[in-house]
């Protein structure tokens, strides 16, 4: 994952910088780092799939996304973290 995706990921789930720092467990400066850098922590890429999962469920719940579309998200992110 590189910064620009990892900001792109923010975005997606409207949540502002100081938010994903927390959510994350890094500070704010950390987390501007990582927006910034070419590459980003597996850890943290890894920490996005799991945040990105958390705030999809309630989603799933109520019928709102389907599963093929749950599936190719989750291809991405994988295919996206395995490549680090």
């Amino acid at each position: 994952m590189t910064g620009w995706q990892l900001r792109l990921w923010r975005k997606s789930l409207l949540w502002s910088r100081e938010q994903a720092a927390r959510e994350l467990g890094v500070s704010v400066r950390t987390y501007k780092d990582y927006e910034n850098a070419q590459t980003v922590k597996r850890a943290i890429a890894m920490a996005t799939v799991t945040l990105t999962l958390i705030n999809v469920m309630p989603a799933l719940r109520s019928d709102q996304l389907s599963k093929d579309l749950l599936l190719q998200m989750l291809q991405k992110m994988t295919d996206g973290a395995a490549a680090e």
